[in-house]
């Protein structure tokens, strides 16, 4: 009884690992149950200071031995990030970043100026048009929309703070 018992937690938790990679979560390390007790899992490879070479083995430094081949290949991510609220006299800005592995995938607005309804029609109309220009260079240097100056220079502003916070730069 105890082994199915173990064998149905062990089978619970590579399902929760595989949806929490598919939805781009990176589950946190758990303790593992049964006969090993007190070692540690973790989810898929994470990229940090250390890498291995084919054998696994790493050096105290996290230096692959000088007759190792291979190159680090960490797993690839993707999500999501969101910029901050950058403020405008005629209201506020903020862009949430989506991406794949170090590929920007979109760009959506979460909140645009809205101080009047000629600002909601400005920044409705430079919406695209910086989402086109953030896409086409990767990048949070982007033009500026002709008539839509602060919402296009906040726009700029969350969205490079986002691409930095996706470590994506």
């Amino acid at each position: 009884m105890r082994r199915a018992t173990t064998a149905a937690m062990a089978l619970a938790g590579s399902a929760a690992i595989g949806a929490a990679w598919v939805s781009g979560l990176h589950p946190a390390p758990t303790v593992a149950l049964g006969p090993q007790a007190g070692t540690t899992q973790s989810g898929p490879a994470q990229p940090g200071p250390t890498t291995s070479g084919p054998t696994g083995r790493t050096t105290a430094k996290g230096k692959r031995p000088a007759h190792q081949g291979g190159t680090k290949s960490a797993a690839p991510r993707s999500g999501s990030v969101d910029g901050p609220a950058v403020d405008t006299q005629y209201g506020a800005v903020q862009v949430r970043v989506i991406y794949s592995g170090k590929h920007i995938t979109n760009v959506v607005p979460l909140h645009l100026t809205d101080s009047s309804g000629r600002s909601v029609a400005i920044s409705a109309d430079a919406a695209p048009v910086l989402r086109q220009e953030a896409l086409a260079a990767q990048s949070a240097h982007i033009d500026v929309v002709s008539g839509a100056t602060y919402t296009s220079e906040a726009y700029q502003q969350s969205l490079q703070a986002a691409i930095d916070a996706a470590h994506l730069a």
